[in-house]
């Protein structure tokens, strides 16, 4: 005879084991991309039940989300995009972009170093806004950025960006971080930062790239023992120093990247004309310890709190032409057009073909043009330079979007 205990697993457990089983089999031969659950009721906001929906997990390359959608949703909608697809037309099923969408896990890279090894190794972590955080001069950073981001090529493939204060990262700073992640393929981003940038769209880009590295630093007070009083000035310190200590590539949080930068690693310093006598100081390209940037540092001895771009555009322009062996000076295809032709970026197009970057202007925007939107959204169908600049950085072409049919904007 069954004792109780195996008349109570044959009479209420077994068929427990047994009812699922049966349904993955029965859905075995379904298709790989959708395993679907037996529809059940959700509660709305006001505490009672809406009619039955699927739930299902779509997986892809790039994540699992989970889509929760009514039977008999109507099919005239579109679905949002749950992809993270950054190339093609923008005419395609990823017209809309849900930066709200979160990844159960993502990659993020992280650093270690032992006694007999060196490691730059990328994990998965469900932490959403984790960055792999280390302080500026870091020794483990050093031998990181020695031993995996050094080439033939003077200039190390790493992009450094300053950020000082807690900010949002605004639609503008998504397309510079994004640029230099897509166009250049850095070995490291490193973001020298007393704090993190804020918001859904920073939160997103994390999920984009896992190169992020949050180089820890307080804002410098002196340089030179000259004290710096005003935040810009203390940046214009802080990518200076940046360069000298690891080499890289330097962007202003609102420069983006159009073509790779190579052809400039190879000499000791890079940088571009702004207008008149003065340098164009939104993107610098140097090796580690270059001579000019040891140079440039030197003049801060003269700087006082009135000087404005004095030390930051034309004493580096003054240099070079005194020191022309040591740094490679260009035209404005690094960050043209200038503050001066705001407008043929934000109101008209011009021929941008042969720049390998350009400077957005944030701040003069948002002086000149800050009624007008410029997001996600908008620059779809934005005729103008920073419209096609924009489309160009999402979808790969500078084409004006045209929304799928029956496209609902919301």
């Amino acid at each position: 005879m069954l004792c109780r205990k195996q008349c109570i697993f044959l009479i209420v457990v077994l068929p427990l084991l047994i009812v699922p089983a049966v349904l993955i089999i029965k859905h075995s031969d379904g298709h790989i991309d959708e395993i679907f659950i037996p529809p059940k009721r959700l509660p709305n906001s006001q505490g009672t039940y809406i009619g039955p929906v699927v739930q299902y997990e779509h997986v892809n390359l790039t994540g699992v989300q989970k889509i929760v959608r009514p039977i008999d949703a109507p099919k005239a909608r579109p679905a949002k995009c749950y992809d993270y697809v950054w190339s093609g037309n923008c005419r395609d099923t990823c017209y809309s972009f849900n930066i709200l969408v979160r990844k159960k896990q993502r990659k993020q890279i992280v650093l270690k170093c032992e006694k007999s090894k060196t490691q730059l190794k990328t994990v998965y972590t469900p932490k959403q806004k984790m960055v792999h955080k280390v302080d500026f001069k870091d020794s483990c950073l050093q031998k990181v950025t020695e031993w995996y981001c050094r080439d033939k090529l003077s200039v190390p493939n790493i992009v450094h960006y300053v950020w000082f204060g807690k900010w949002e990262f605004q639609f503008i700073h998504f397309l510079s971080f994004l640029s230099a992640f897509k166009v250049q393929k850095p070995c490291l981003i490193m973001v020298h930062a007393d704090k993190l940038p804020t918001g859904n769209l920073w939160n997103y880009f994390l999920q984009i790239c896992q190169k992020v590295v949050h180089v820890k630093r307080k804002q410098p007070k002196t340089v030179m023992d000259k004290k710096l009083t005003f935040i810009e000035h203390k940046a214009d310190v802080a990518k200076l120093e940046a360069l000298k200590e690891y080499g890289g590539i330097y962007l202003d949080t609102d420069q983006v990247l159009l073509k790779p930068l190579e052809m400039f690693r190879s000499y000791d310093v890079t940088i571009g004309l702004d207008n008149g006598g003065q340098v164009a100081n939104s993107i610098i390209l140097a090796k580690k310890n270059a001579a000019f940037i040891n140079l440039w540092l030197e003049e801060y001895r003269t700087f006082t709190k009135n000087d404005g771009n004095k030390h930051s555009q034309i004493i580096p322009f003054t240099l070079a032409q005194k020191f022309p062996h040591l740094v490679k000076i260009v035209g404005d295809e690094l960050s043209a057009p200038n503050a001066y032709k705001i407008l043929d970026l934000y109101a008209r197009n011009f021929d941008w073909t042969r720049q390998y970057g350009m400077h957005m202007h944030l701040k003069l925007r948002q002086k000149s043009f800050g009624k007008e939107k410029f997001d996600m959204d908008t620059v779809k169908t934005m005729n103008t330079t920073a419209g096609a600049v924009a489309r160009y950085i999402l979808y790969g072409n500078t084409d004006l979007c045209t929304p799928p049919k029956g496209y609902i904007r919301h």
